[in-house]
């Protein structure tokens, strides 16, 4: 894309038409004409119209064109900071989510421990169970023994009382 300053070089560039009609070596009004109407100068004037034309465009259109670049850079400004902003934003929110996972994994560990421990302390109780049922049951035997001898000793009192 041209620039207004690139045009004007442009322009101071291109060879003058007047001057090269009046250097004609032979001066004849003839030639004068046919090389104005030569299709180089055709194209020399063809060119300079849309460099003309191409300069008014650009004063037309380069204003608006540099206020849009302006905003351009104006938003893709925010939109680093609000990228930069949410990276944090995620960054902090990663660091929480670990630390919610490490105290989680602490209150696994200490949990599995609690449960270590009650498991054992109800094994303890379970055997201490079975061993006083064990007992209860040797000393209801001893209890029935001990009565069952009682009243045997009871009946054969009686049969020695009853038979004197």
């Amino acid at each position: 894309m041209l620039r207004s300053s690139n045009i004007n070089s442009v322009l101071n560039e291109l060879p003058d038409p007047s001057a090269q009609s009046s250097s004609s070596s032979n001066g004849n009004l003839k030639q004068d004409a046919e090389t104005c109407c030569s299709s180089k100068d055709q194209d020399i004037m063809g060119s300079l119209a849309a460099l003309q034309l191409s300069a008014g465009v650009l004063q037309i259109a380069e204003p608006p064109l540099e206020h849009v670049r302006g905003q351009l850079r104006e938003l893709i400004g925010r939109q680093n900071k609000i990228y930069i902003d949410l990276s944090k934003e995620k960054y902090k929110l990663d660091c929480s989510e670990v630390a919610k996972l490490n105290d989680m994994m602490s209150d696994v560990k200490r949990y599995k421990e609690k449960l270590t421990k009650i498991k054992k302390e109800m094994q303890g109780v379970y055997q201490r169970t079975k061993e006083l049922k064990k007992r209860a049951a040797n000393v209801a035997a001893c209890k029935h023994r001990d009565y069952q001898r009682k009243l045997d000793r009871q009946q054969h009192e009686e049969s020695l009382i009853g038979s004197h």
